[in-house]
């Protein structure tokens, strides 16, 4: 029994033994598994093999990568991790052949980790080896037996090139382009067919056969139209850029779509070509119908504003528009604003298509009642023109000008006396707009050259007001979150002597809209009282760094200069020169964000600036 005992107890240590092996095992085990999954990152990604003027490639392979898209979340093992890189080796070839690297070659290595708070690095080898080359373009369209090599100028619609390395951006993009070169010379149902590549791995060159689907060749039908209720049916007719048996181009559709969208009389507008069965007899012509769909939107609205600067004080306005005011599409706005240096009520009126297509019929009127620094007028202004759209970015307006202006002005004036003023003038503005968006511009730029010629009824004075003024924009990242902006202004009046020249009509400088840091119209010359007299030139510049750093919060550092002379021309000298520098803090709404910038002079004038300008405003400050 003793013995028996013995041989059990020898058991259960040998069992217990093996039991507390098992566990130091497993804890190594799981200690091992834990250092890999629980550092800070699962692991790292990098590349070698891709020259330095590859980077292309390299970020098309991290946007494609399943280890970079599931980098967070951490594999189980090296082995899992291993089976990520392997499924991106075919993912990676794929985007080399996209580049023209036909017989590219990927393959990755593994390297642990050394240490418990490291992580495993996975190591992309990549050969591109011999890009290649495109060598012959042909196209074939359906129902032919024989493909037309490319000539340059189809070539040029295509935008490619014989000896252009053979990516696949520029193959299917090039046969986007063709689909709409057929779609611009009479085939409304043109479409892609088969596309046929070929490589040669002895030169290292590509062939590529497009094959198109043109469809019966067409001119333009009846314009057919649904969905108008208060428009009226002769205004859409009257916007057609086309007439009837023109061979059939799709940019007249969309140009035709961009006029009416411009209206703001539709929430939605589209034409599309209805369906064509068959050709003409022997490959002629045939007419095609057109199917307008529009979807109209309220025709009336009114809003509000508000802003503040630390010169003007609190600033309100209020508007009312319609903008289909006889049914034909003409815009009708009164505004309403008040300010302790300005009140007033304007109105302004504005007829499309006004005789021709891309022309329209512009009245503006106004009665101002100023009370600021320099002058006090109280002022009647209408203008009456002509505004044409020259190109989609170019627009010029043209017409005369009448002000009626009872003034005050103690800056330049012997004696204080009321003075009336019955200014004839012509206004001519020729203006560029290439940007994204109104009030929140990211790229793109903008111009207006501005010539106002005036004569005084009551005295014979005349003399001419011109500006130029530029703003330019510059996305620095892909995302728009850092965008340079820069603006400049000049102007200059020549033909009379400043005291002739109303006080209102004078050029001046500082406040919210010109040099920030200096108070409204406080940038210039000055009289003995300290107020602004104006001049007869102004020069002023800045830039802006406009900065996102949520999507509702923005900071944005700002250097601007400037100043305003007696003389007719600017003088640019440095010393006359005057700058100022600020913050500017963003919120962004879906109507455009609201700004509050503070600036300050950085060569303050004793007794004329202020240390510091803060305002408040909806918009960009240019």
């Amino acid at each position: 029994m003793t013995r028996y005992l013995s041989i059990g107890r020898a058991k259960s240590v040998i069992f217990g033994v093996f039991i507390v092996l098992a566990g130091v095992c497993a804890s190594v085990q799981i200690s091992h598994a834990q250092s890999f999954l629980l550092t800070d990152n699962a692991y790292d990604i990098s590349f070698t093999g891709l020259a330095d003027d590859q980077d292309a490639i390299e970020d098309a392979m991290r946007a494609s990568s399943l280890l970079v898209q599931l980098q967070e979340e951490k594999p189980r093992s090296l082995a899992g991790l291993r089976r990520r890189a392997e499924r991106d080796i075919d993912v990676f070839e794929k985007v080399l052949r996209s580049y023209g690297f036909y017989d590219g070659t990927v393959r990755f290595e593994v390297i642990e980790a050394e240490e418990s708070d490291e992580t495993p690095d996975v190591v992309f080898t990549i050969e591109p080896g011999t890009v290649y080359l495109l060598e012959t373009i042909t196209v074939q369209d359906a129902g032919t037996s024989v493909a037309k090599e490319a000539d340059d100028a189809l070539l040029t619609v295509m935008d490619l090139h014989l000896g252009q390395n053979a990516t696949a951006e520029a193959i299917i993009g090039a046969e986007d382009r063709l689909v709409r070169h057929y779609r611009t010379t009479g085939y409304p149902t043109a479409s892609a067919g088969t596309r046929r590549t070929t490589i040669n791995r002895e030169t290292y060159t590509m062939t590529v056969q497009f094959g198109m689907q043109p469809g019966p060749k067409a001119t333009f039908g009846e314009m057919k139209i649904e969905g108008l209720v208060d428009v009226e049916e002769d205004f859409i007719r009257r916007s057609i850029t086309w007439q009837p048996g023109a061979l059939y181009d799709v940019r007249e559709l969309e140009e035709t779509q961009r006029n009416l969208s411009r209206t703001g009389l539709f929430n939605t507008i589209t034409l599309n070509p209805l369906p064509v069965s068959d050709g003409g007899a022997g490959g002629d012509s045939v007419p095609v119908d057109i199917q307008l769909t529009a979807q109209e939107r309220d025709h009336r609205s009114i809003g509000f504003g508000t802003s503040y600067s630390t010169s003007i004080g609190p600033g309100i306005s209020a508007f009312w528009e319609h903008r289909n005011l006889f049914s034909n599409g003409e815009r009708f706005r009164v505004t309403a604003s008040a300010s302790p240096i300005e009140r007033g009520v304007d109105s302004t009126f504005r007829k499309p298509m006004y005789k021709r297509v891309d022309q329209a019929l512009v009245a503006e009127a106004e009665l101002k009642d100023i009370t600021s620094d320099a002058y006090d007028e109280l002022r009647s202004s209408s203008f009456v023109g002509l505004e044409r759209r020259l190109s989609p970015t170019w627009t010029a307006t043209v017409g005369p000008t009448l002000d009626i202006i009872q003034q005050t002005d103690e800056g330049v004036s012997d004696s204080d006396q009321n003075e009336h003023f019955t200014l004839l003038g012509m206004r001519g503005n020729l203006r560029r707009d290439s940007t994204d968006d109104p009030l929140n511009p990211s790229q793109g730029n903008r111009l207006d050259l501005g010539l106002s010629p005036y004569t005084d009824l009551g005295n014979s004075t005349n003399f001419v007001s011109s500006t130029i003024t530029a703003s330019q924009y510059l996305k620095i990242d892909n995302s728009g979150d850092f965008i340079l902006a820069g603006r400049v202004r000049l102007g200059s009046i020549f033909g009379a002597d400043r005291q002739s020249i109303p006080a209102g009509k004078r050029l001046y400088a500082g406040g919210g809209g010109s040099v920030r840091g200096f108070g409204y119209q406080m940038l210039g010359p000055v009289d003995a009282e300290l107020d602004p007299i104006g001049g007869r030139s102004v020069v002023e510049f800045g830039i802006e760094l406009r900065t996102r750093l949520t999507e509702t919060i923005g900071l944005v550092p700002f250097i601007e200069a400037g100043n305003v002379y007696e003389s007719t021309l600017p003088d640019l000298s440095a010393n006359e020169i005057r700058w100022s520098g600020g913050l500017g803090l963003r919120y962004f709404t879906a109507i455009g964000p609201v700004r509050l910038d503070i600036a300050t002079p950085f060569r303050k004038r004793a007794n004329v600036d202020d240390s510091y300008q803060i305002y408040v405003s909806l918009g960009q400050a240019f």
